[in-house]
Order: C-alpha cells, then sequence, then structure tokens
C-alpha cells in the first residue's frame, strides 16, 4: 500500500490544477446540481459500458468498446478533478467516490492515486 506523503499529496494537487471542462449544461447550476450532474454522467457511461455485449475481435465491437472506455473514462475524470465550491457539493461527491469501485478499488485498477482523488476536494494551487 502506497503512503499518502506531504510530497505526494502536493504533487497531486499540481496535477489537477486545470479546470475541469464542464458541460454546457452545468452553465447557471448551482454546485450541488453540476456534482450531481457529473456523477449520473459517470454512471450513465459506466452503465453504457457494462451492457456492451463484445463478441471478440470483431473490429466494430473493439471500436465501440474502446469508444464507450473513454467515455466512460473522461466522465470519471470530470467528477475526480471538479472541485465543488460548497461543503454539500463536497459531501455529495465523496460519498459517490468513496462508495464507487471506479476510484477507490486501488487493487482492482490504478487510474487513480490517492493524491488524485484528495486534490479533487482541495483548492486551486495559488498561481495556476
Amino acid at each position: 500500500m502506497t503512503r499518502i506523503t506531504r510530497r505526494r499529496l502536493l504533487a497531486g494537487v499540481a496535477a489537477a490544477s486545470l479546470p475541469v471542462a464542464l458541460p454546457a449544461e452545468a452553465a447557471g447550476l448551482d454546485d450541488v446540481s453540476i456534482v450531481r450532474m457529473l456523477i449520473d454522467a459517470h454512471k450513465a457511461a459506466v452503465g453504457r459500458w457494462d451492457d456492451l455485449a463484445v463478441v471478440w475481435p470483431d473490429e466494430e465491437s473493439v471500436a465501440l468498446w474502446e469508444k464507450l472506455s473513454a467515455e466512460k473514462d473522461d466522465a470519471a475524470a470530470a467528477v475526480c478533478f471538479y472541485r465543488p465550491t460548497t461543503i454539500e457539493g463536497v459531501h455529495a461527491k465523496a460519498e459517490y467516490i468513496f462508495g464507487c469501485e471506479d476510484f477507490v478499488d486501488q487493487e482492482a485498477n490504478d487510474d487513480w492515486t490517492r493524491a488524485e482523488l484528495v486534490s479533487g476536494f482541495l483548492p486551486p494551487v495559488m498561481g495556476t
């Protein structure tokens, strides 16, 4: 198990200091609604990916799997790196992330470091 050190945490914060591109539908929404919208988008992407019945090595199936995988990864990145601006947004995001194996099952995947997950709850690094 990798320990979270100050250096790793700060490196994760620096890596995640870029703003997340939000969908156009987020315009005018409050923070909690944005968090819920991102969560719903991730759940939908995971559902489409899970429902895919692939007969390998059909090229069309491989292309669809790659497309759905990219959608799922993009939706997960939006959830991970969006920084809620309210305590309610933090709670909604934390409840979802820490109950979703895409984020917390570190032995099943290596998509997210703990530092990256934590950095999505911290304010941006000053000067970025």
